[in-house]
């Protein structure tokens, strides 16, 4: 939803396209199509793609915005490059973006083809930040990472919340750093704003009270998380697998005791929420906190999503879920959640939520596991029938 006033909402899919929908109905011509500067996708899964939108908080006047994708390169031990451009909108067409504006802020190589997160947005700091995955691979273990595992090498932008100034230059780069990131002085790369995470998938801010963070972080084989995000916090992946301890030799037999701190001696920040996949799905989809008037049960909780339970069938089929948390003050407290019944069931795939101008919420769906076909879903959600 740009912060435009306009009401229009904006879906982006993986392929490579941002679409409108304005008064209820699907544009027909994209508001943006980079297909041909987004990595090939492969038809049966991808975890690649066109995967963040983000717009700035002046967009009304300035028409500038922010997308996160994977392109393609040569270089050798990478699979691609997860990059971060600014775009504009067209001048006298405001449902059209101009390809041509395309300035890269931010490149930074990726060396398997997943976990490439996708959390984006503008906090009312004014500064953008960025979730991006680990890497890729198994556990965090695999060819290109590092001895420790990515997320916690703050040499390096994987897995990893950035936090980055698009409004100004230094230092040769096309954005600034704010001076109180926590290596903003040194000692890691000074885009990091937290680390320790393995595939953080979206982020939300509270509307109003503390505006704390909120990032959804995908597990790998046991457990799923949600994170209140603060400044220098260390989310304890590889270390940890959500409050467990975790090990690489055996990632689903975990050890009886683990650090309770990083390399450095930092604390490791608990989750705010924690499932388990025998219990839920394979990996958490974030969502926002409710400030509309449409779901009155649900008003100040942390309503979220999860991409589907495991399938058992030979070919796979979707079954995601809705949920709900009760959110506390504090940023290491167990929020109380539950899983919502949705009218019909939900035989498909959760990919993404969305929220409207009024806070009315939208849960993204697919049927197909990748990305092809036109199986794609927007549903807003809305009360049952009394």
């Amino acid at each position: 939803m740009p912060p435009d006033g306009s009401g229009r909402l904006f879906l982006v899919d993986q392929t490579g396209l941002i679409r409108i929908i304005a008064g209820g109905k699907l544009l027909a011509r994209p508001f943006l199509d980079i297909r041909k500067k987004v990595v090939r996708l492969t038809p049966d899964y991808d975890e690649r793609g066109l995967l963040g939108l983000a717009f700035h908080p002046g967009f009304a006047t300035n028409g500038r915005f922010f997308v996160y994708y994977s392109a393609p390169t040569t270089r050798a031990g990478t699979n691609h490059i997860d990059r971060l451009s600014e775009f504009r909108v067209a001048r006298g067409a405001p449902n059209q973006a101009d390809p041509g504006t395309e300035r890269s802020i931010l490149e930074f190589p990726q060396p398997q083809p997943n976990h490439d997160g996708g959390a984006l947005g503008f906090r009312p700091d004014g500064f953008l930040y960025l979730g991006a995955g680990d890497g890729g691979g198994v556990a965090d273990a695999s060819r290109g990472h590092s001895p420790g595992g990515n997320g916690q090498d703050t040499s390096k932008l994987n897995g990893k919340i950035m936090r980055i100034d698009v409004d100004h230059r230094s230092g040769g780069r096309a954005y600034a750093v704010p001076s109180d990131n926590p290596f903003a002085a040194g000692g890691g790369r000074p885009e990091i704003y937290a680390y320790g995470l393995r595939n953080p998938w979206r982020l939300a801010w509270e509307p109003t009270g503390e505006r704390r963070l909120i990032v959804s972080d995908v597990g790998q084989g046991r457990f799923e998380e949600v994170d209140v995000v603060v400044r220098g916090g260390n989310y304890g992946w590889r270390i940890r697998e959500g409050r467990h301890c975790f090990s690489v030799d055996t990632p689903l037999r975990p050890p009886g005791s683990c650090p309770m701190t990083g390399a450095r001696g930092d604390l490791l920040v608990w989750p705010v929420v924690e499932y388990s996949h025998a219990d839920i799905g394979i990996a958490v989809v974030g969502g926002y906190v409710h400030r509309g008037s449409g779901l009155p049960a649900f008003a100040g909780q942390y309503v979220f999503g999860d991409f589907s339970a495991d399938w058992t069938t030979p070919e796979p089929q979707g079954r995601g879920s809705l949920l709900a948390a009760v959110m506390t003050s504090g940023d290491e407290g167990r929020w109380d959640w539950r899983r919502l019944t949705i009218g019909g069931g939900l035989e498909a795939f959760v990919t993404g939520m969305g929220e409207g101008p009024e806070g009315e919420l939208y849960l993204m769906t697919q049927t197909n596991l990748g990305p092809t076909g036109r199986t794609g879903r927007v549903f807003e959600i809305v009360p049952p029938p009394a």
